[in-house]
């Protein structure tokens, strides 16, 4: 014991954390990052030998953090988060049966996100590695708030063979109550001090949740056994995080003022120009994370009963924009989207209904003009190009990817009526193609450091995706035949955070 003491000591008195070795009167940072955390739901088994697969899934996350440095060694942080936890539910299909495993078996297609908040407080102690390398380890502790929702997910097939006659996979209720989680963090992480002096972060946090992200119940195989179905809400991550320091704002505030003989004050300003300069070759790499609605089109409808809908996903988006001449920049960039199929009536007003149809990943190639005033000032960014894209589902040996039915009440030019239908879904192309306008602000924070929010419409170029409906109701002539598509357009909305890497 006192070895350590002695040693932990040594580290105190000779090792300082970078802010304070490079300048002394830095005391608060800022720090976001983005998530990725592994977590996974849990089953009981009440009646039966059948459950859900104890499946895992991967959560997405943007965080804030503010640092208030202490001492030299130690600090204390107060963090924001936003996320998305995924609800994955796989059910193992019988041999001949057409299941999730064959039926909707990527994994893309079985999940459906709950968003979240969290606050924490953290304690974190700096080692000092090399003169670029700093190692901390944190602790403590904080909340998460999942809001108060109730969600049922089921799965029919419709298949018999001379041992099986089954016409519902699985049937899975869940309910997050609407009350405060409280959660221990434990982590480990490496800074790396950057050429501005600011800090690139790796992180690896684990959080133990004590109470659960949520309960429910499931039933598998028309009802042949059924459980518990649960998440305990911990979460193993991994965080790439940008601290923002102030050093190399505060040594640039020094060089002006002792090079020109001028006031702190007016120091700022002639700083302010210069820091907004773009150097016109410049390159940037963007993170970002937020919304894509994704549209479900009416091609063709003679009694118009069909209306055109969208849902939102996360979708997450990693870009490069490298300077050409006069303000001019190539943009490429990567993205990831689920799209639905979404079924949407026109006598329902405000209701609507849909499933997830496919996953896309797409590339995007194009440019980006940055509209930049004489004193420096960055007004907009107007974006434009082409997107290309990969999906991976495939229709099944019925030729169809899905199908079901449904039926509704509501009213149609004033009249009640009871609407029935009819739907078959196929996959027309596993790959996708789309031209793209967007606009994008960005808001330097510090240095070369900006946060950015993004506009664009993807507007899809063929058909991805077809769905085929037959319907009638009271007041409704009988239609066979009325098409949706899906064309990989989408409505995206987004925030993240840019770098000038040159």
């Amino acid at each position: 014991m006192r070895l350590v003491l002695i040693f932990f000591g040594s580290v105190i008195i000779h090792h300082f954390s970078f802010s304070q070795i490079n300048a002394p009167e830095i005391k608060n940072l800022y720090t976001f990052s983005l998530v990725n955390g592994i977590n996974r739901n849990n089953t009981r088994i009440d009646f039966g030998e059948k459950s859900p697969e104890n499946s895992f899934a991967i959560t997405k996350g943007l965080n804030f953090h503010y640092t208030r440095i202490l001492q030299p060694k130690f600090s204390l942080s107060a963090g924001l988060g936003f996320g998305f936890l995924p609800i994955n539910i796989n059910v193992n299909s019988f041999d001949t049966y057409v299941g999730t495993d064959v039926f909707r078996g990527n994994y893309f297609s079985r999940f459906n996100y709950k968003a979240f908040a969290r606050l924490e407080v953290l304690a974190s102690y700096h080692q000092k590695l090399t003169d670029k390398l700093e190692l901390k380890y944190n602790f403590g502790g904080g909340i998460i708030h999942y809001g108060s929702s109730s969600n049922g997910f089921s799965m029919g097939a419709n298949y018999t063979d001379s041992t099986q006659a089954i016409s519902e996979l699985y049937d899975v209720d869940i309910k997050f109550s609407n009350s405060v989680k409280p959660f221990l963090s434990l982590g480990l992480e490496l800074d790396k001090k950057l050429k501005n002096l600011d800090l690139l972060s790796f992180k690896l946090t684990y959080d133990y949740s004590f109470s659960k992200a949520y309960d429910g119940t499931y039933s598998v195989y028309d009802n042949t056994s059924r459980g518990q179905y649960f998440n305990n809400g911990n979460y193993l991550n991994f965080h790439v995080g940008y601290t923002i320091t102030g050093s190399k704002r505060l040594n640039d505030l020094k060089t002006v003022e002792n090079n020109l003989s001028v006031s702190r004050k007016v120091a700022k300003k002639i700083n302010k120009k210069q820091s907004r300069y773009i150097d016109p070759k410049s390159i940037f790499l963007n993170f970002s994370g937020g919304l894509g609605i994704g549209g479900t089109k009416v091609s063709s409808d003679p009694n118009g009963i069909l209306e055109n809908g969208g849902y939102a996903s996360f979708l997450p988006r990693i870009s490069v924009e490298k300077g050409i001449k006069n303000n001019f920049y190539g943009e490429i960039g990567l993205h990831s989207q689920l799209f639905w199929d979404v079924s949407k009536f026109s006598y329902n007003k405000y209701g609507s209904s849909g499933s997830g149809a496919f996953y896309a990943v797409q590339a995007s190639f194009g440019g980006v003009y940055r509209w930049i005033l004489r004193n420096n000032y960055n007004v907009i960014n107007i974006h434009s190009g082409i997107s290309l894209g990969f999906q991976p589902e495939k229709n099944g040996s019925n030729g169809l990817v899905s199908w079901g039915s449904g039926s509704e009440n509501g009213t149609f030019n004033g009249d009640t009526i009871n609407f029935n239908y009819s739907q078959e879904s196929t996959i027309k192309s596993n790959l996708l193609a789309s031209v793209y306008l967007g606009f994008s602000k960005d808001f330097r924070i510090v240095n070369n450091f900006y946060f950015t929010l993004n506009y664009r419409q993807q507007f899809g170029l063929f058909k991805v995706y077809e769905s085929i409906y037959d319907y009638e109701g009271t007041n409704i002539p009988a239609t066979v035949g009325a098409k949706t598509k899906i064309t990989g357009s989408s409505k995206d909305f987004q925030l993240g955070f840019k770098i000038k890497i040159r």
